[in-house]
C-alpha cells in the first residue's frame, strides 16, 4: 500500500470534514435540547418541520454535491480550467434555487400547516412547525450558496477551510438560537421560530467568511467564471442524479415522519431525539467517504484504477470499527441519551417515553455496520462515476423496502416507533449489500467522466491541505 492510498491519506482529507461534522451534529444536539427546554409541542413542531426544510433542500443540495466527481476528476487529470468553470455553474445554481426557496416561503408554512392537520400532532405543534419551516426557507439563500462554496473547495481536497468556518459559525449559531428562543441580551424570547432565524444568521456569516477566504490570495480568471452552456449541463447531468436521488430518499423518509406523526405527539418527540443522535454516528461516517471519495476521484482522473480501488479499502478500514463502536454507545446508553431530550414532567409519560427511546436506541445500534457498508460504496461510486446507478440503487431500497415496510408495521399490524427503526435497519443491511456488489463487479471503472483537453488556468481558492 503506497502512501497516497493509505488509511492515513484519507483521514487527512477526510479529518477536517469530519469536524466540521461533528460541530454541526452538536450543533444540532445543542439546538435541540434548547427547543426541548420549550416542551414536548415544540419539540414535535421543530422537528416535523425540519424534515420538511430537509426535503426543501434535498435537491439542490444533491446536484450542488454533483460536483464533487467532476471537480475532483478533471482536477487529477490536470484540466485546472475546466475544475473552476464546474465550481463557478454550480454558484449559479445556488443563486437560483436559493432564490426560488425564498419565494415559495410564505406557501411552505401555509403548507406544511395543513399537512400536520391531517395529523395525530397537536395544533400546537402544527402551527410551530409552519412558522419554524418560513422562516428556515426565508435564508435559504445563503444557506445554499456557503454549501456551494464549501463543497467545490472540499471538492479540490481543501477541507480545512469550510472547516475553519464552521468552527467559527457553530458556536455562533448556537449562541443566537439562545438569545432569540428564550429572549436573552435584551431580545424577546421567539420560541421556536428564533431557532429558525439564529441557523439562517449564522449562514449568513458563513457566506461571507467563505467568500473572503476564497478570493483575496489569487486572482481570479475571469474566463472560468463566464457562462457556458455545456460546462452547465455536464453540471446538471452529474448532479441531477443526485438531486433526484436525495429527493426521492428524503421523501420516502418524510413519508415514514408523517406516518409516525400517526403515532402521537410523543412519538415524533422520541423519533426526533433519535434522528438527532443517529447524526453523532453518521456524520462522520460521512465525513470519511467524502474524504474518500476526493482521493477516488482524482485517481479516477489519472486512470489509476487500483489506486482508487485500495482508498476504498483504507476508507473501510476506518469506517467499520467507528460505526461498530457507535453502536455498542447506542446499545448501551439509549435510554440516558434519549433523556437529554425529554421534558415531560408527568413521571409515567417520561418513563414511558424514555423505554420506548431505549428500545429505538437498540434498533439504531443493529444498522451501524449496515450504513457503513451504504456510505462507503455509495461515495466510491459516485466518486468513480457510477452516478446512475447509486440513483437507482438508493430510490428503489428507499420506496421498495423502506416506505412500503413502515407502512404495514403501523397501518396493518399495529406496530410502534420501534418497529418503525427496525425496518429501517433492515433497509440499511440490503442497501449496503446492493452498493457493495455493485463496486465489487467493477463497473465503475468504465464511468470516468473526463473528457479529455489540456489543461487550462490555475485554480483560485486557496492553499491546498
Amino acid at each position: 500500500m503506497n502512501s497516497a492510498t493509505s488509511p492515513r491519506a484519507v483521514l487527512r482529507v477526510a479529518w477536517p470534514i469530519g469536524v466540521s461534522m461533528v460541530s454541526f451534529t452538536l450543533k444540532g444536539v445543542i439546538d435541540m435540547l434548547m427547543v426541548g427546554r420549550l416542551g414536548p409541542m415544540a419539540l414535535a413542531g421543530v422537528g416535523f418541520a425540519s424534515v420538511a426544510a430537509w426535503i426543501a433542500i434535498t435537491f439542490p443540495w444533491g446536484m450542488l454535491r454533483g460536483q464533487r466527481p467532476l471537480i475532483s476528476q478533471y482536477d487529477g487529470a490536470g484540466d485546472s480550467n475546466a475544475t473552476f468553470s464546474f465550481g463557478a455553474h454550480g454558484f449559479y445554481l445556488a443563486v437560483l434555487w436559493g432564490l426560488l426557496l425564498f419565494a415559495l416561503s410564505w406557501v411552505g408554512q401555509r403548507f406544511l400547516e395543513d399537512i400536520a392537520a391531517t395529523t395525530a400532532l397537536a395544533p400546537e405543534s402544527g402551527a410551530i412547525a409552519g412558522e419554524y419551516l418560513k422562516w428556515r426557507l426565508i435564508f435559504a439563500l445563503p444557506t445554499i450558496l456557503a454549501f456551494a462554496v464549501a463543497e467545490y473547495q472540499r471538492s479540490l481536497g481543501r477541507t480545512r477551510i469550510p472547516m475553519g468556518v464552521d468552527l467559527i459559525t457553530h458556536p455562533l449559531n448556537v449562541l443566537f438560537n439562545w438569545v432569540f428562543i428564550f429572549g436573552n441580551l435584551g431580545f424577546t424570547p421567539m420560541g421556536a421560530k428564533g431557532a429558525a432565524i439564529g441557523t439562517g444568521l449564522a449562514e449568513i456569516i458563513a457566506l461571507f467568511i467563505l467568500l473572503w477566504r476564497v478570493t483575496p490570495k489569487d486572482s481570479i480568471p475571469w474566463k472560468g467564471l463566464a457562462f457556458r452552456w455545456h460546462r452547465l449541463k455536464e453540471v446538471l447531468v452529474v448532479g441531477t442524479t443526485g438531486g433526484v436521488q436525495f429527493v426521492l430518499e428524503n421523501l420516502s423518509f418524510a413519508v415514514i415522519s408523517y406516518m409516525v406523526a400517526f403515532l402521537g405527539t410523543m412519538s415524533v418527540a422520541v423519533n426526533q431525539a433519535a434522528i438527532s443522535l443517529i447524526h453523532l454516528s453518521l456524520l462522520p461516517a460521512v465525513a470519511i467517504g467524502d474524504g474518500a471519495s476526493v482521493l477516488i476521484g482524482k485517481f479516477i482522473g489519472e486512470k489509476r484504477w487500483d489506486d482508487a480501488a485500495q482508498t476504498v479499502k483504507s476508507m473501510f478500514v476506518l469506517l467499520i470499527p467507528f460505526m461498530a463502536a457507535m453502536g455498542l454507545i447506542y446499545l448501551f446508553a439509549g435510554r440516558w441519551l434519549v433523556s437529554l431530550y425529554i421534558n415531560e414532567p408527568d413521571p409515567a409519560r417520561l418513563a414511558e417515553a424514555l423505554t420506548l427511546g431505549a428500545a429505538v436506541m437498540t434498533a439504531i445500534a443493529i444498522f451501524q455496520l449496515g450504513d457503513a457498508l451504504q456510505v462507503g460504496y455509495r461515495f466510491a461510486l459516485r466518486a468513480a462515476g457510477d452516478h446512475h446507478f447509486v440513483m437507482w440503487g438508493g430510490i428503489l431500497v428507499a420506496w421498495l423496502l423502506s416506505a412500503p415496510v413502515c407502512w404495514a408495521v403501523i397501518f396493518t399490524f399495529g406496530g410502534n416507533l420501534t418497529h418503525v427503526w427496525y425496518a429501517w435497519a433492515a433497509e440499511s443491511w440490503v442497501g449496503g449489500f446492493i452498493f457493495a456488489w455493485r463496486w465489487r463487479g467493477g463497473a465503475w471503472q468504465n464511468k470516468r467522466l473526463v473528457k479529455e483537453g489540456a489543461p487550462g488556468v490555475p485554480i483560485p481558492g486557496g492553499e491546498s491541505n
